[in-house]
């Protein structure tokens, strides 16, 4: 289950070095310097991470990321707060991993 955890963080989180920035991340970091809010923001929560994962098709295949849905089911039971804290980030900062992405 550790190594799955580290797959997915290694997947799923980017390295974030300034100094190996192009253009457009340079834009999008000054970009996140201000917060965008508004009242209808909100963090995601565990019940509504977890209702997602349990409402997945465990018959399904998965997609180009390779993680099935027990897998995520197994990650959140293990470390909700974290799993909770991964997807709202990804939320907060607009922050979406392309399919296709070449895995590690």
């Amino acid at each position: 289950m550790a190594e799955t955890v580290q797959y997915m963080t290694d997947t799923f989180a980017p390295e974030n070095e300034e100094e190996s920035d192009n253009e457009y991340h340079i834009l999008i970091r000054a970009q996140t310097k201000t917060p965008i809010t508004t009242e209808a923001d909100k963090q995601f929560t565990p019940a509504e991470i977890k209702d997602a994962i349990n409402g997945m098709n465990k018959k399904k295949a998965p997609g180009v990321d390779g993680i099935m849905s027990d897998i995520l089911q197994r990650a959140f039971n293990l470390l909700p707060k974290s799993t909770t804290a991964m997807y709202s980030g990804c939320l907060r900062t607009a922050f979406f991993p392309r399919h296709g992405r070449e895995l590690k």
